[in-house]
């Protein structure tokens, strides 16, 4: 799964009625270029990430390695991607661990936990994957090895008609919602119903839904300012189940030095992501309140109380996957206290020294 370039022979041409003559160049080495299946189209925050590894792996490797990214899913979609990947339709994917039920239950973890900080979030969950001993085993039983971690950010609720300024305001609202949120929203008098974002806009506008859990990055995306007028900065969990791997063959068939390298470029690529996320987060947040093509969202701020409410029964959702992780026969308990350790580790660091890009 792997595709080999080479350089242009470069052409002497001698004077004076010479012969030509073709010499190579150390610019004529080949490259070894892994071929990145990626779901998502080429724009936005998270492509510009991949151009930006594909650069480092060039820059690091002396031109030895880059990534051939196929983007859209015209190799894999988000669905098969971790399947396909294993079976080495590609070399590098981002996967979606839930769309491969069973086979990375240590990864989805870090989703039973409501944080709201990227960096935080993110380097928890890559010091996870690249050190517990269950999650190292269970990716390359899967035929997997973990490179490095994306996120979604922090989620908000998006609204229509009202702003939703308290859990009393939830009361007999439609909410587009996924996982833990469902729970947390029908505690509270509303119902959900599954909608896929690129169907929110017509949601919104037909009226089978009053509202969404959302991002503002995705409320941006997808224009739903125009038809949405409040958003309740709730700032509750993030999708960090979600990031990059590599078939486990292609990195065994790689010699140690250039392991080394893309295991080194994983944690610098995490932390690079999550800089990033966190000023697309910021920026948009603006930018949808200051208003885009005359449409403005106004920022809502929630009650006091009223996200402690939403985490503390989104975060009974952890049962679900305790119940798989027993399944599996791993250690729940041990694997999930590693993980809130991590996070109070990078909190305390992040308290005392700010994020890295600011030091």
């Amino acid at each position: 799964m792997r595709k080999v370039t080479t350089g242009l022979l470069a052409v002497a041409v001698a004077i004076g009625g010479l012969s030509a003559s073709a010499a190579w160049t150390s610019a004529d080495a080949e490259m070894r270029m892994l071929r990145f299946a990626e779901f998502a189209p080429n724009r936005g925050t998270r492509a510009g990430a991949l151009e930006w590894l594909d650069e480092q792996l060039r820059e690091r490797s002396g031109g030895e390695l880059g990534l051939d990214i196929v983007w859209g899913g015209a190799l894999l979609g988000a669905r098969d991607a971790a399947q396909g990947l294993s079976d080495g339709v590609a070399d590098m994917a981002s996967i979606v661990p839930v769309y491969a039920p069973g086979r990375l239950v240590v990864y989805e973890a870090a989703d039973t936990v409501q944080l709201a900080d990227e960096w935080v979030g993110m380097m928890a969950t890559y010091e996870l994957m690249t050190t517990h001993p269950a999650a190292i085993e269970e990716a390359n039983r899967f035929n997997l090895h973990y490179f490095g971690n994306y996120t979604t950010g922090p989620t908000q609720l998006l609204s229509r008609d009202k702003p939703i300024k308290s859990l009393a305001d939830l009361e007999g609202m439609t909410i587009r919602a996924t996982g833990a949120f469902v729970p947390a929203l029908e505690a509270q008098g509303a119902s959900t119903i599954s909608v896929s974002q690129p169907k929110v806009y017509e949601a919104l506008s037909n009226g089978s839904i009053d509202g969404s859990t959302t991002y503002y990055y995705v409320v941006k995306a997808y224009k739903q300012q125009e038809i949405a007028n409040y958003i309740t900065s709730v700032d509750m969990g993030q999708t960090l189940a979600f990031g990059i791997a590599m078939n486990l063959e292609t990195y065994e068939s790689l010699d140690a030095e250039h392991q080394a390298l893309l295991d080194e470029l994983g944690g610098d690529f995490t932390a690079h992501v999550a800089e990033l996320m966190h000023a697309s987060r910021t920026e948009t947040k603006a930018e949808l309140a200051a208003g885009i093509d005359g449409h403005a969202i106004e920022m809502v701020a929630p009650a006091d109380g009223m996200r402690d409410a939403l985490v503390e029964v989104a975060e009974q959702d952890k049962q679900r996957w305790i119940d798989k992780a027993v399944d599996k026969d791993l250690d729940a308990d041990g694997i999930r206290t590693a993980f809130l350790e991590l996070i109070a580790k990078y909190s305390a660091e992040l308290e005392a020294e700010g994020y890295p890009w600011d030091r």
